[in-house]
């Protein structure tokens, strides 16, 4: 039996400890997890800022109508 087979490396690396996930599966949850709060907040979001520039436009300050002003 080798010094590695004693000491439990694997390829070079130490081994992790039971029942913890890789840092690589860590990485993709966190990230998955950030993109799919983005996509809840903006499906939340968009409604509610479109109805208010309905209401904008409807009460006339479409900023499509206002006169552009040169600095």
């Amino acid at each position: 039996m080798t010094h590695e087979k004693l000491l439990g490396f694997r390829d070079g690396f130490l081994p992790a400890r039971p029942g913890a996930p890789a840092l690589p599966t860590l990485r993709t949850a966190a990230l998955l997890a950030a993109l799919l709060a983005y996509a809840i907040g903006f499906a939340v979001l968009y409604p509610l800022v479109q109805a208010s520039a309905s209401k904008s436009a409807a009460e006339g300050n479409d900023p499509a109508l206002m006169d552009f002003v040169a600095p």
